[in-house]
C-alpha cells in the first residue's frame, strides 16, 4: 500500500526544536541592553517563536534599528543553542521511521538558513532531512507558501495531496492552507491555540504522527 504522503515538511522552532527558553532568555538580554531593562512577560515572548524575528523586534523596540537588533539577537542567542535547545521526545526515532517508509522530509522555517543548520546539528537531526528552506532562501515568508513550493520542487514532489506541513501555531496552519496541502499542529508548546484554528490533524506526541501516517 502506498504511503499517504510522499513529502512531510516541518517548521523548526516549537516543532522539531524546543527553542522557547532560548527566545525568552535572548529577548530578556535585549530588553536589558536596549529597552532600559523593561521586559515583556515571559508568556508574551513565547509567541515570538514562529513569525520572522524582525517583526517581533520592530514591535518590541519601536523606532530602533531592526537590522542591528536582529544581529544582536543572533549574537546573543547562538551560544545558548548548545546549552538550552533540545529536540522533542521520540522526534529522531519517528523521523527515521518515516524515512524507512520512503517518505521525504524537509524543513520550511522563518529562521535564517545558517542558524537552521546549526540548530539541526545541535539537536542531532542534520542527517535526517532531504531539504531545508530558510528565511533567506525565499522572497516571500510564511504564511506565504513559497517555501512549501520550493521544498516540493527540490524534492521532485508535485502532487499537493501527497504533502503534509507540520507546525506549532496558527501561522504554520495558514502556510499549509495557502499552499493547499494538509496541515498538522503539535500541542506540546506553551502557546495557546484558538479553537478557530482547524488543521487537518493535531498531535501531542511524535508517536501520534506515525499513527496519522499509517
Amino acid at each position: 500500500m502506498p504511503n499517504k504522503y510522499d513529502l512531510i515538511l516541518f517548521d523548526m522552532d516549537g516543532t522539531i526544536a524546543n527553542t522557547d527558553e532560548l527566545v525568552v532568555e535572548t529577548m530578556f538580554e535585549l530588553y536589558d541592553l536596549y529597552r532600559n531593562g523593561i521586559r515583556s512577560p515571559r508568556e508574551k515572548c513565547y509567541y515570538f517563536s514562529g513569525p520572522p524575528i524582525r517583526e517581533s523586534l520592530a514591535s518590541e523596540f519601536p523606532g530602533q534599528d531592526v537590522e542591528f537588533l536582529a544581529k544582536e539577537f543572533a549574537r546573543l542567542s547562538r551560544p545558548k543553542y548548545d546549552t538550552i535547545v533540545t529536540s522533542y521526545p521520540h522526534c529522531r526515532e519517528v523521523l527515521l521511521e518515516l524515512k524507512k517508509m520512503g517518505i521525504k522530509l524537509g524543513v520550511v522555517t522563518n529562521k535564517f538558513r545558517n542558524m537552521s543548520i546549526h540548530c539541526l546539528e545541535v539537536i542531532n537531526l542534520s542527517d535526517v532531512f532531504d531539504v531545508l528552506v530558510g528565511f533567506n532562501d525565499v522572497k516571500e515568508h510564511k504564511p506565504h507558501p513559497e517555501g512549501i513550493f520550493k521544498a516540493m520542487k527540490e524534492t521532485g514532489i508535485s502532487d499537493l495531496k501527497k504533502v503534509l506541513y507540520i507546525g506549532d501555531n496558527k501561522l504554520d496552519d495558514e502556510t499549509g492552507k495557502n499552499a493547499h496541502i494538509d496541515t498538522c499542529l503539535v500541542a506540546w508548546g506553551p502557546r495557546k491555540m484558538s479553537d478557530e484554528v482547524k488543521p487537518t490533524y493535531k498531535i501531542d506526541d511524535y508517536f501520534n504522527l506515525l499513527e496519522v501516517i499509517k
